[in-house]
């Protein structure tokens, strides 16, 4: 074991415990008194830590990009061909979307409008897409394994 994979192993075995510290506090730590519904007392804070992990994973995702990129540019094509296929999925998903106001009884929030409701619909698509398209590449390479 390297050096770098040891310190590697440190950090994920203390992401995981930070997360089960989150989780332990979410379901064991109470609820909001006076709530309308069941409410605890942490949501806040297990989702601003899924939000560092998200951020964290998309800021390494892209630097690491980046130096594979400086430290072998014959890939640069590919990468370049992969942004650009996400940017097409985007704008098929972005053009798919609804932004007509929803009636929602009760509901009195600032989220019921177009330029939120088209965002949701772009998300919601673009993972529609991606995913049948894993599930296509799944399908390709088990069933291109049988005729070699």
């Amino acid at each position: 074991m390297t050096k770098l994979s040891r310190y590697l192993n440190i950090v994920l075995y203390l992401l995981i415990g930070v997360t089960v510290v989150f989780a332990g506090l979410f379901y064991f730590g109470g609820e909001v008194e006076d709530a309308a519904m069941t409410t605890p007392v942490y949501t806040e804070s297990i989702l601003n830590w899924g939000k560092i992990l998200l951020i964290g994973a998309a800021a390494i995702t892209f630097i690491f990009e980046i130096v594979n990129l400086i430290l072998h540019p014959h890939t640069a094509m590919r990468t370049l061909i992969s942004i650009a296929i996400l940017a097409v999925i985007a704008v098929i998903s972005y053009s798919m979307g609804d932004g007509t106001p929803l009636q929602l009884v009760g509901y009195k929030g600032s989220d019921n409008v177009p330029s939120m409701l088209i965002m949701g619909d772009t998300f919601l698509y673009s993972m529609y897409i991606l995913l049948g398209g894993a599930l296509l590449a799944i399908l390709y390479t088990e069933v291109s394994r049988i005729f070699k």
